[in-house]
């Protein structure tokens, strides 16, 4: 459907398909709160996709590090009735070796499946992008600034994100009062930890573009304005009325991007 949609595209002198984030959306279907800020959603595997090599598999692992974490957070969700990870036992919340090392043993084979979905997934968007660059079309991706607390992005590298000892967030995301909401809007994702990122140069951020630079020719930013500044919401606030706007090395992290 993809392929003639862009044969459609090309015959009507349309030159630029912008979509949604691919990733995997949350329960009420939206990809801004998606479990991973990486990972894209099965439900858009070809219905008979081509055989897979192993070897290709393993290449593709190793050249995107996100899928060991993302697929051990995929089967730790299962195996504790897909509740929060801040909900899981302490072993597995904070990550211990030897509790994530049982865990690969156990759900080997579901660890497995998740990968090769992921390598059929980018198989099946490289022919899309390939189809697409043939007839002159650019593909305008999407991206959330923030990540969802329950993400396997926060689960394993929380020293990125704003959370307290026990990895609940200190400080959520939202935008404040205005004309379309007197309360503004509270949606809950934890701030990013700025300091530390910038301290390892925006390390995060880079390999996060790239891999959108691998699906897409353009990529636009949602809610951009908070590479200026955000909007800082105590965590036990039901609303976005108190708040505070901080500043955000912005600057500093397009510059990187932009060399990179």
């Amino acid at each position: 459907e993809a392929l003639r949609w862009l044969d459609f595209m090309t015959n009507a002198g349309l030159r630029v398909w912008q979509v949604l984030p691919l990733v995997i959306p949350d329960s009420h279907g939206s990809p801004y709160q998606s479990e991973s800020a990486f990972a894209m959603d099965p439900r858009l595997l070809p219905v008979n996709p081509a055989d897979v090599d192993d070897a290709d598999v393993e290449a593709f692992c190793a050249s995107n590090p996100w899928l060991d974490y993302f697929a051990l957070f995929r089967v730790l969700k299962r195996q504790h009735a897909n509740r929060p990870w801040t909900d899981w036992p302490v072993a597995h919340r904070e990550r211990d070796a030897d509790a994530l090392a049982a865990v690969q043993r156990h759900e080997e084979a579901e660890i497995r499946k998740i990968r090769r979905q992921q390598f059929t997934l980018s198989r099946a968007w490289s022919r899309i992008h390939r189809h697409a660059r043939d007839r002159g079309i650019f593909l305008f991706g999407d991206i959330p600034i923030f990540v969802a607390h329950d993400s396997a992005e926060t689960w394993a590298q929380p020293d990125n994100f704003l959370l307290d000892a026990d990895g609940n967030p200190t400080y959520v995301t939202g935008v404040p009062p205005d004309y379309f909401s007197a309360t503004g809007q509270r949606w809950g994702n934890p701030h990013y930890r700025w300091d530390r990122m910038q301290a390892d140069g925006f390390r995060w951020w880079h390999d996060r573009m790239q891999h959108q630079f691998n699906l897409f020719d353009i990529v636009r930013i949602d809610h951009f304005r908070g590479l200026a500044a955000v909007w800082m919401i105590e965590s036990q606030c039901e609303t976005a009325i108190e708040g505070f706007w901080e500043d955000t090395p912005g600057d500093a992290l397009l510059a990187s991007l932009q060399r990179r």
